[in-house]
């Protein structure tokens, strides 16, 4: 895979408004980035890329536009943007409709190292979020467009331009800030490798990826996709200590399994991965945010594909409660495949069978703990823990580690499957690792039967809400 381009620092640098034109940020090394502002200027190298409404636009035509625009051009181009995303997201969103991610990687690759940074340093909201750009370049540019989107809606709190909203947004990116910090509201920080920003959608409700570890390098990747009542405000560092503590716990493993082995010891990256919205409990009855939020996932992998076409990794899928049914979705789409899924809390799958899921090996298992509300429910279609399912059902009481000898606790809540010191958290980091022959489970048989099925109309918020 191609090196990542050098791209100017993201760390301390020092913000000035001038009274009329752009933000300037000044980085340490004196290079100097544009924060984007609207003024109506005129950019006629970049015509392609304006009035992405429009059903004429031509997502080759920009991105040709961009790679051929002189570099004031493309600065001018940045001028015409919002400072704080919205303009940047929805060109990011209409590029990936209608370019596949090898496509954008193979653009990326033909581009100079010079118009690579330029681009990354201009306009920071679209080379970060688009899939099959290098992630160590995307997790450079989020952090700008997060610099700069805090700046742009902290200025308007409080003045004549304030918009609605905007307190919440500036609490949304104080927290995507604060996980990439690594602690927040007496949180501890989780996991031992550095996060990376790999995705970051500023418009409320907010999105975002988080990585703990080298996502373009990693052998094994697990994506850890979340369920209902997750949003970035509140559960953005919750969700990524969880990821942390995963990476940790399969860090440990792949230390362990490789002693002796031939060749190096496996690296492993854990995506936070907050890509969708995810419903609260007055609209988690039908699955229109799960069929969004399944598109969202099928991108981001296929992004994944495209990224390391030339070094792939061996990739995993964790799926919490609405978030189970939601993979299901993305995964019974013929768009994407993976090697491992795991279906955790689970209120149903939209297939019946496990083998019509584009799991790799047919390595799909499943984990419903004895006092889950949600797992069972069959609420949006066939029960994973089942035996006709097809899946293996995980064991989940704790005991003695059959490897170590250690003492496993048991995951029998809801919010218990990503706790550490589980047996679940063990057998979640082996099948990451390509070792589910490890863990403790059964093969469902057909007739058997699962979990009672409770009533979702008496699920508390405290049984949903995930924090560690």
């Amino acid at each position: 895979m191609a090196d990542a381009p050098t791209v100017p620092s993201a760390t301390a640098v020092t913000l000035d408004r001038p009274a009329t034109g752009p933000l300037v940020v000044a980085s340490p090394d004196g290079v100097p980035g544009i924060a984007p502002v609207r003024d109506g200027r005129a950019v006629p190298e970049l015509d392609g890329c304006r009035e992405v409404e429009a059903t004429a636009f031509s997502a080759e035509a920009c991105l040709d536009q961009l790679a051929r625009a002189s570099s004031a051009g493309v600065e001018r181009f940045a001028d015409t943007l919002d400072a704080d995303g919205d303009d940047a997201t929805a060109l990011t969103a209409v590029l990936g409709e209608q370019v596949a991610p090898e496509v954008t990687a193979a653009w990326w690759t033909g581009l100079g190292d010079g118009r690579q940074a330029v681009l990354a340093r201009s306009v920071p909201g679209v080379v970060g979020n688009l899939e099959g750009v290098p992630y160590s370049v995307r997790d450079t540019a989020n952090r700008q467009l997060l610099r700069y989107a805090t700046v742009a809606v902290s200025q308007r709190i409080g003045s004549d331009d304030e918009e609605p909203g905007d307190a919440r947004r500036l609490a949304m990116l104080q927290q995507v800030r604060a996980t990439l910090d690594g602690a927040t509201n007496d949180v501890p920080f989780a996991g031992a490798a550095d996060r990376h920003l790999v995705a970051l959608d500023t418009v409320l409700s907010g999105r975002a990826a988080v990585t703990v570890g080298d996502l373009d390098t990693a052998d094994d990747v697990s994506v850890l996709v979340p369920g209902m009542l997750f949003t970035v405000s509140d559960q953005l560092v919750d969700w990524t200590n969880t990821a942390g503590a995963l990476h940790d716990e399969q860090a440990t493993w792949a230390t362990l399994l490789g002693r002796g082995g031939p060749g190096p010891v496996p690296t492993v990256a854990v995506v936070a991965w907050m890509g969708y919205q995810t419903p609260d409990l007055t609209n988690f009855y039908d699955l229109g945010l799960a069929r969004q939020g399944a598109s969202h996932l099928v991108d981001a992998l296929d992004g994944l594909d495209a990224a390391r076409a030339d070094d792939e990794p061996r990739v995993s899928v964790m799926a919490h409660s609405y978030g189970s049914t939601t993979a299901t979705i993305a995964l019974s789409s013929g768009r994407v495949s993976v090697d491992s899924l795991v279906l955790l809390g689970s209120p149903g799958s939209v297939v019946s069978d496990a083998g019509e899921l584009a799991v790799r090996g047919h390595d799909v298992y499943a984990a419903a703990g004895s006092f889950d509300p949600v797992a069972g429910s069959g609420f949006f279609g066939a029960d994973p823990a089942t035996g006709a399912f097809g899946a293996v059902v995980l064991h989940l009481s704790g005991g003695a580690d059959a490897v170590t000898g250690h003492a496993l606790a048991s995951a029998l809540g809801h919010n218990d499957y990503f706790r550490a010191g589980t047996e679940s958290m063990r057998s979640l980091a082996l099948i990451g690792l390509g070792h589910g022959a490890l863990v403790d489970g059964r093969t469902g048989q057909p007739g058997e039967g699962g979990p009672e099925a409770p009533a979702l109309t008496l699920v508390r918020p405290q049984d949903v809400y995930f924090r560690d």
